[in-house]
């Protein structure tokens, strides 16, 4: 039973022109009602719109009966499941603050998120229960309820079944989250950590409706379908995905482990998929892979030649190629043509329906973004970053890759004399928690968002991002470099290059550390006649590491004499999100990569 409604609900107009997320998804619920909201990959379990209200509405009811209430911290450390989202969306309604917490964190990682938050109840699954209770218990007496959203209850702890029917009936819930304002705290996120404990961004409502009103303004968002697969503790995840949502009532598809986006986008086929750069990667190994291993010759021949000539219709069409109206033409009809026959691969993998495709949180080389148009994948560069959300996006039909676009509607953008980008918008968060200085120093007096982030702007205003202000390379002769183009230069070359890191802080000369890309690394072993292989011998094989040199020698083409990289390393390990290497979102730990990797670095230089 939902509780009794006396407050007088104003649903009209557009969810997009709401103020506050609980309004914007009332709104949704009322403009489609019988559209699906949440769905499992399987479609075992499926809700509509009206459906998510009532369960939303009994979980805010019984997170009140908690004692939960405005402004009130609810931690959610569940996968990408039905329940994660409902609880999010229901705790907004009670007007607290949801936040998610990576699954892989350490107890430690979560007592200290949980502290800063002041979170007061947990909702989490048994697989968790013995990180979560041993960060819990370390807090003493301040998380006052862990829920459970599986399990049979011998655990001894409430399930969300039991609160979802505790709550008081009663309740004017209307009138709760109609009391929400635009500049209530809407979210925390907490940033990845590579530079010491993760620092609690605070997104207001303001923030959230106001980042959906600029994509909006300036991209095709999607109305149909989307996959929810990127944690909820990543800026990407909320943004483009339980945020989104909120603008057409599209549907969001639950996908709880990575393993499983491939099923995913093949069962849902989105029309709007946002990623950073690693999955894309994979994706297009997977059509090279496809369009390879085509068994007719003359067929293969063809998918082959569509790709290359996808390539030069799309780098003719960028933004001050130069390439004249003619040319232009011819390649663009080429490239239709190319489109047309490779779109059954792009079937197989659910990308047909693409309306917009986007690559961000992490660096990504153009020729990622040009390999996709050229396959009629319509990707779109973007930059963004948890404390600004996403802000800078290419345009569908009109785009220069490499760069991250121009800033969205509503988005001011400057450059510091030191080359870093200033952004000031609605946009932006509202500070650090708990944390004043750390806030002062990201956001200016005049409402100047200081991202950290070097980059540079060109004469039609596209936005390319250099480097991290504090990652840039000073060899022993004083020049500066910025790392990540090194890096972009080269990985872009082949897709056999996992990851690279660039080594050259004062030092002589630049070298490198790079991986195997484990995808790719099969396809490239079967043409050089090494099947079977180890990834230790693969990686010492004169004939991966000549195809690596190859590729070494392309990106060198690219770059300045100082930033040239002289020598490399092959590593015979995979790094993976999360690991000693990465972070959650795959960014470089450069500082444990330099420690754990030392002797590696060291033998690089030892002449």
């Amino acid at each position: 039973m939902t509780e009794t409604t006396t407050a007088r609900v104003d649903t009209d107009g557009a969810p997009l022109e709401a103020t506050t997320i609980p309004a914007a998804f009332q709104r949704v619920v009322a403009t489609y009602p019988d559209k699906t909201a949440l769905r499992t990959i399987d479609g075992s379990v499926e809700l509509t719109w009206a459906e998510l209200d009532v369960r939303a509405r009994k979980v805010a009811t019984g997170l009140a009966g908690l004692g939960v209430q405005h402004a009130d911290s609810v931690a959610i450390i569940l996968p990408n499941t039905i329940e994660c989202h409902l609880v999010d969306f229901a705790a907004s309604h009670v007007g607290a603050v949801p936040f998610a917490v990576f699954n892989s964190s350490p107890a430690e990682q979560i007592e200290h998120q949980l502290r800063n938050a002041d979170a007061r109840v947990v909702v989490t699954q048994v697989a968790f229960l013995e990180k979560v209770q041993a960060a819990v218990a370390a807090l003493g007496g301040q998380v006052e309820h862990v829920v459970l959203v599986d399990g049979d209850g011998s655990e001894g702890l409430m399930t969300l079944a039991q609160l979802e029917e505790s709550g008081d009936p009663a309740l004017d819930l209307d009138a709760v989250w109609q009391a929400v304002t635009p500049d209530d705290v809407a979210t925390l996120i907490y940033t990845s950590g590579t530079t010491g404990p993760p620092k609690g961004a605070q997104w207001s409502h303001r923030t959230v409706m106001s980042a959906q009103r600029a994509m909006d303004a300036g991209l095709p968002v999607p109305t149909e379908n989307i996959i929810s697969f990127l944690p909820m503790a990543h800026a990407g995840g909320r943004v483009t995905v339980q945020y989104m949502a909120l603008a057409y009532g599209a549907t969001i598809t639950v996908c709880p482990d990575m393993t499983q986006v491939p099923k995913a986008l093949v069962t849902v086929h989105p029309d709007a998929f946002f990623s950073v750069p690693r999955l894309w990667e994979k994706l297009q190994v997977a059509i090279e892979g496809m369009a390879a291993g085509e068994p007719d010759e003359e067929r293969r021949a063809a998918l082959l030649a569509a790709i290359e000539v996808g390539v030069r219709a799309v780098q003719a069409a960028e933004s001050g190629s130069g390439a004249s109206a003619e040319d232009l033409s011819a390649l663009e009809a080429q490239h239709a043509e190319g489109i047309e026959l490779l779109k059954p691969l792009l079937a197989r993998l659910g990308l047909d329906r693409l309306k917009a495709a986007f690559v961000g949180g992490a660096p990504s080389a153009p020729e990622l973004s040009q390999f996709f148009r050229a396959v009629g994948v319509p990707m779109l560069e973007a930059y963004g970053l948890t404390e600004g959300s996403l802000n800078v996006f290419n345009q569908v039909a009109d785009f220069k890759s490499g760069t991250a676009g121009r800033p969205l509607p509503g988005v001011e953008l400057r450059l510091a004399e030191d080359g870093e980008i200033l952004v000031r918008s609605d946009l932006n968060f509202v500070g650090y928690r708990k944390e004043p200085e750390a806030t002062a120093a990201a956001l200016d007096a005049d409402g100047w968002l200081h991202t950290g982030d070097i980059g540079t702007v060109d004469e039609n205003g596209f936005v390319s991002i250099v480097d991290r202000k504090k990652e840039i390379i000073i060899n022993a002769s004083g020049k500066n470099m910025s790392p990540a183009q090194i890096e972009s230069a080269i990985k872009g070359e082949s897709s056999l290059i996992g990851q690279i890191v660039a080594i050259g802080d004062r030092r002589k000369y630049v070298t490198a550390l790079i991986t195997l890309d484990a995808e790719a690394l099969p396809t490239y072993a079967a043409r050089l006649g090494l099947e079977g292989r180890s990834l230790d011998e693969l990686a010492a094989s004169e004939e991966i590491n000549a195809e690596v040199a190859a590729a070494v020698e392309r990106g060198n083409e690219h770059l300045h004499g100082n930033e040239k990289v002289k020598k490399f390393r092959i590593l015979s390990t995979a790094w993976l999100p999360d690991g000693d290497e990465l972070t959650p979102t795959a960014k470089l730990k450069r500082r444990v990569i330099h420690v754990k990797y030392a002797d590696d670095i060291e033998g690089l230089y030892a002449d």
